[in-house]
């Protein structure tokens, strides 16, 4: 992938993470008479500085395989204060149903080989959809990346005498960059920062 790609995907990766449309970016960018929407696969070096400052990163920062998105609290007070109270996102919040994403972000810092049960991630899923048991781990994103180890384990709250319990999973690998990048691109960004926070708080 080019470095204007990887660039313009990462900077992407962050609007998502913190809440922020193309047409938000394109208001932060107004006074640098910059339209973020108009960019599609290149990006010249003085956009891209102008787009980084509003994060109060450098280029460098976005030109990364492994890019992680900053926290709110560590980009610029005029970013936050945008975010705070004019993103378009915060006014048309969505959850979408795409549970596969959201496991994928839930077991992203998984190791490999780490075991577990369907209902040590579904609690973890939003709202009106931590109730669901099941993940189809055969299908869309998540194909490939688990097996079943033919056991089984249950969990604290079941009381069941005659129930086995639940298939325990294992993690066949490290779950790849490029599946992590999709998921985060599908799920609801508020969902994701306070999950990330969350995380970082352990």
């Amino acid at each position: 992938m080019s470095i204007p790609l990887i660039f313009l995907k990462n900077v992407e990766i962050a609007c998502k993470y913190l809440g922020l449309s193309e047409t938000d970016l394109d208001n932060l960018l107004k006074q640098y008479n910059v339209k973020y929407s108009s960019l599609k696969k290149r990006v010249s070096l003085e956009v891209a500085y102008y787009i980084s400052k509003i994060f109060n990163r450098v280029i460098e920062d976005f030109i990364t395989e492994n890019f992680q998105p900053f926290a709110l609290n560590t980009i610029s007070i005029e970013t936050q204060e945008y975010i705070k109270h004019n993103s378009t996102i915060k006014k048309t919040k969505k959850i979408t149903n795409n549970i596969n994403a959201y496991v994928v972000i839930i077991i992203k810092n998984f190791p490999k080989g780490t075991q577990f049960i369907n209902s040590t991630i579904t609690h973890k899923l939003p709202p009106d959809l931590n109730l669901e048991t099941s993940i189809d781990w055969t299908s869309g994103i998540l194909k490939g990346l688990v097996k079943n180890t033919k056991t089984f384990m249950k969990p604290e709250n079941d009381t069941t005498q005659k129930s086995p319990g639940e298939a325990i999973y294992e993690l066949k690998k490290e779950v790849p960059e490029l599946v992590i990048s999709k998921a985060i691109k599908k799920v609801d960004a508020h969902w994701l920062k306070e999950f990330e926070e969350k995380n970082k708080k352990k």
